[in-house]
């Protein structure tokens, strides 16, 4: 099995946004609209919005930091003062490096190579780590949020935008039906591509979505959510990749790929308004939450 760091060494892995679900302008302002309540608000935005005061946050760290896009974000908005992104690949740290001195923001961002894990160890007294499309690379959920709160100084936030759906082991003969079905009966044939939708998995990553069905049950065990906002993806997760884009066929075929993208973003409003349904919880969300209080010592008052 190939060391994750050799999979994320290659950069063409975190540009490859058209085939994202979430880059479309349609999706985006769903995304926006299910967690801001605004469908020009971004996630980020929003957090800002919900920090108040509290912002700038002073002692930050970004963990699984990938090229920097998130730290980028966070310094450009005010949402905090200076962050820390941790990220295994060397590369992407370089890579990262160059985008933020680019933008000025070198003095304000620091990055370091490192296994988080092993970072966590020694980190203390953070005002708030994020995870942005990382946190589903992890496994050993509880000793991962156990060592993230006690990094956290009293009262510190963990917040993180993830893909909290299915693991990649946990894909069944169910889920296929459901997509092929939507996929084949509600889509229109110039939409399709492929014949049939298959699982979503990445092979040549061995950490994805390993364990991303056990975030939010973990995530109780050890974190007071203080919000919670899901934002879909049930549909557009796996069939998003057999659409067949305007730049397969004709230019006059765009109208046709933006309708079947809001067919499937209309569906899962359907399904997000029945969470407790089969197969109809979100595979994604945003939360923000703050450590629980350490229990008692047996036998005090």
């Amino acid at each position: 099995m190939p060391a994750p760091e050799a999979y994320w060494d290659d950069l063409t892995h975190h540009v490859a946004v058209e085939e994202i679900w979430m880059g479309h302008p349609a999706a985006r302002a769903r995304i926006n609209r299910r967690v801001s309540g605004d469908p020009a608000i971004w996630p980020t935005t929003w957090l800002k919005h919900r920090l108040g005061a509290r912002a700038p946050l002073a002692r930050t760290a970004s963990l699984g930091s990938g090229t920097g896009n998130l730290e980028r974000d966070l310094v450009r908005q005010g949402i905090v003062a200076r962050v820390t992104g941790v990220e295994l690949s060397a590369t992407c740290v370089e890579e990262a490096r160059r985008l933020a001195d680019a933008e000025g923001f070198a003095s304000r961002i620091d990055y370091e190579s490192a296994d988080a894990r092993a970072w966590l160890e020694e980190a203390r007294g953070y005002d708030a780590i994020f995870f942005h499309g990382s946190l589903h690379h992890f496994d050993r959920l509880p000793a991962l949020f156990a060592a993230v709160a006690r990094a956290l100084a009293p009262g510190g936030l963990l917040w993180f935008d993830e893909y909290v759906g299915p693991a990649a082991d946990e894909w069944g003969p169910r889920h296929l039906l459901l997509w092929n079905l939507i996929y084949r009966l509600r889509l229109p044939p110039a939409a399709r591509r492929a014949r049939l939708v298959r699982a979503p998995r990445n092979d040549a990553d061995p950490t994805e979505s390993v364990a991303s069905s056990a975030i939010l049950p973990a995530l109780e065990h050890h974190f007071r959510v203080l919000e919670r906002r899901d934002y879909g993806g049930q549909l557009l997760t796996p069939i998003y990749p057999y659409l067949r884009r305007p730049d397969h066929r004709p230019p006059a075929l765009r109208e046709v790929f933006d309708h079947a993208v809001e067919r499937l973003l209309d569906l899962e409003e359907v399904m997000l308004a029945h969470p407790g349904y089969p197969d109809c919880a979100t595979h994604y969300c945003v939360v923000l939450a703050t450590p629980r209080p350490a229990p008692e010592p047996a036998g005090r008052s």
